[in-house]
């Protein structure tokens, strides 16, 4: 079968390899659509852990194609979503629903397991979910990002009404701004520099967006809502965005890390303690946030779409990864499979 691996440092390739076929406890999907990953294109740019002619992608859903031996609960032709990586199912982060700690745990498409830029993706029967058939295979496979941005703002623990500064509006940060509004929050400004990312942004909620080298967006927030944010999500993961997101913030506020840095970076911790906030740092999220964004999605009590700016092949995957690197309004990338 035709899949997209990654070669070696800022190259990707097209390869041919077997169709994976389910031990116990395991299904095989037929993948409909996989999402371009912003770890995926630091991954491959910083050529991290990763084997030469690992199948990359973890944002995925698809029908089940395959069911192997003890699987019970689930037939042939289902559409499912399913969490990243397989789990033990017995330790004690499992038990608390925390399987992406688990001791166990191996992950899809960053060089544990082979992931979903392939037309078929092997997958633990505990980490299938189903999609009811109002939530479409492209809104499918923007569960995985729309549930970081709901880890995310469970974290923050946002009053109603908050004032919120969400930094960037690519995929993690228009999905924290997404789950911000629908979780209560009052005025929610978003930072950007490209202008159709902007654009986007406005489209999904956003109370106003500022380009940060033009407004100060904390300042913004204050202009809305008479004081500076209570919340600041850092959802760009570069060198001195933290920093920045300290220094916005309220007295006694809080700021929630998405962004992944794959740098060493600086903070002034005096900064930190004269106006006594707090810093939470989040990875991935739970199986119930899977399900409750995919309630949401049912209910069109979140409608992301707008997210969704290009949808391409898996022969366009390396040329795609390429252009990535100046994302300029591009948001999620869908890879999309035939179904």
């Amino acid at each position: 079968m035709k899949a997209a691996a990654f070669k070696q440092q800022n190259r990707m390739a097209i390869i041919d390899i077997p169709k994976p076929r389910p031990a116990a406890g395991e299904v095989v999907l037929k993948v409909h659509n996989c999402g371009i990953c912003g770890s995926d294109l630091h991954a491959v740019q910083y050529g991290v852990g990763l084997p030469p002619d690992t199948v990359m992608g973890h944002e995925f859903c698809g029908e089940i194609a395959e069911i192997g031996p003890g699987v019970s609960g689930f037939k042939v032709g289902e559409r499912v979503t399913s969490l990243p990586f397989i789990s033990c199912g017995e330790c004690e982060a499992c038990r608390r629903d925390d399987g992406m700690h688990c001791a166990r745990t191996r992950g899809l498409g960053l060089g544990q397991l082979p992931g979903a830029y392939a037309e078929y993706v092997l997958c633990g029967e505990r980490s299938l979910l189903k999609l009811p058939d109002s939530v479409d295979s492209r809104a499918g496979a923007l569960v995985e990002p729309l549930s970081v941005g709901l880890h995310g703002v469970n974290r923050a623990k946002l009053a109603p009404g908050a004032g919120v500064v969400v930094m960037g509006a690519g995929p993690i940060g228009l999905s924290t701004l997404v789950w911000a509004k629908a979780k209560g929050a009052g005025a929610v400004v978003v930072s950007e520099l490209a202008p159709g990312r902007t654009e986007l942004a406005m489209k999904l909620g956003a109370t106003a967006v500022v380009n940060p080298t033009r407004e100060n967006p904390a300042e913004k927030v204050r202009s809305l809502t008479g004081r500076l944010p209570e919340v600041v999500f850092e959802c760009i993961g570069v060198k001195s965005t933290l920093d920045a997101a300290i220094n916005m913030v309220d007295l006694h506020g809080r700021v929630v890390v998405l962004g992944v840095c794959m740098e060493p970076d600086e903070i002034r911790p005096l900064s930190c303690i004269l106006k006594e906030i707090s810093i939470d740092f989040i990875v991935g999220y739970t199986r119930a946030e899977f399900q409750e964004t995919i309630d949401a999605l049912a209910s069109k009590r979140i409608d992301p779409r707008a997210m969704i700016t290009d949808v391409i092949g898996v022969d366009e995957v390396p040329a795609m990864f390429d252009a990535l690197k100046s994302p300029g309004s591009r948001a999620k990338v869908m890879v999309e499979f035939p179904h």
